[in-house]
């Protein structure tokens, strides 16, 4: 199935969590149960599907468990339905970690990114001190650490991206505490040398319910000016990005193994003028065009796991045909075009 063929929200949801060959061969070789972190978000329930369905293609049996506050109701309806242990509380709460299950297979996906430039104590408080005491209660497990890109130095269009060792410049307070997280574990990998980590640099995941590319086909059908200030954007379908993240498990190491998952650098200009082909519009496009962009470099992932499924053509038709479509949306914007990271 191509992300083209996708017409409804199972369609999607299918499409989204299903796993590479790679990844089923991984779970049918990896032991143990796992747990994921701020499973609540965007991503935590279609990863937790796609490890699922590994594990029934690989005939693999394991424990799998969700810990989030799950404050909407039936949040985790869906998830037990499904067979997954939840536990609903504070990760912030040192009580409610000691609650949790052991498990040597975890995943940490909370944080906060939206509203960050408000209030930035909370911003440091979940973003740095959290992971810190999550680290100290799983001191012999795997954990693969959902990161970002945020804090490499902007480069210009036409420049080489940052790879990993590339040089940190991070802006505003969402990008330092993505700094003070990265911190955080790589301190308690130093205090415990059986804790093995990754930390897994996402750049912008394009999904058809959410996303920059979905942000940008309803500009252009909207016929909304869409600025250029932000020149550039990494392209990773979601179900890429997932793949990448479990796959990673199996790379995690002590120190952290740093690990970008980003895509190709696309123009916003090129985006919008593609959107515009497939959905019969003249985007608006709204001046002056900036230099440099917040892009990164992913040859490493590429390297251990091959190349992305999802290409850049197939992604851009996809969300043209999903918003004039009027397929499901989030309503959660990206706000890519923040500068200076201030979100």
């Amino acid at each position: 199935m191509r992300i083209t063929d996708v017409k409804t929200a199972d369609d999607l949801r299918g499409f989204m969590t299903m796993p590479t060959e790679g990844l089923v061969e991984l779970m049918g070789r990896m032991e143990g149960d796992v747990l994921v972190l701020g499973a609540g978000g965007k991503m935590g329930g279609e990863l937790i599907e796609t490890i699922q369905r590994a594990d029934r293609q690989a005939g693999a049996r394991r424990r799998l468990m969700a810990a989030d506050l799950f404050g909407r109701p039936g949040a985790c309806v869906r998830l037990e339905e499904s067979g997954v242990e939840t536990h609903a509380g504070d990760l912030a709460d040192r009580q409610f970690l000691l609650t949790l299950p052991d498990a040597p297979n975890v995943f940490y996906m909370a944080g906060v990114k939206f509203g960050s430039s408000r209030d930035w104590r909370l911003t440091f408080h979940l973003n740095c001190i959290v992971p810190y005491l999550v680290g100290e209660r799983f001191t012999d497990s795997s954990i693969v650490v959902f990161s970002s890109g945020n804090p490499y130095r902007p480069v210009p269009v036409s420049a080489e991206p940052p790879q990993e060792d590339g040089e940190l410049d991070p802006q505003g307070v969402y990008g330092w505490t993505i700094v003070g997280r990265e911190a955080a574990f790589r301190t308690t990998a130093l205090r415990w040398p059986g804790q093995r980590g990754c930390l897994f640099r996402l750049m912008y995941a394009q999904h058809l319910a959410y996303g920059v590319l979905v942000d940008l086909a309803q500009m252009v059908w909207r016929g909304e000016p869409i600025s250029l200030r932000v020149p550039a954007v990494n392209l990773v379908s979601q179900r890429d990005a997932i793949d990448v993240a479990v796959r990673a498990l199996g790379q995690c190491a002590n120190p952290p193994l740093v690990l970008n998952c980003a895509g190709p650098a696309v123009t916003v200009r090129e985006i919008a003028r593609k959107l515009g082909e497939h959905m019969g519009k003249v985007p608006v496009l709204s001046g002056p065009e900036g230099e440099t962009a917040l892009l990164a470099g992913d040859k490493q992932a590429v390297e251990l796991f091959g190349p992305h499924r999802d290409g850049v053509e197939e992604m851009i038709e996809a969300a043209a045909r999903w918003v004039i479509a009027g397929g499901e949306n989030w309503a959660s914007p990206t706000m890519f075009g923040r500068l200076r990271g201030s979100y």
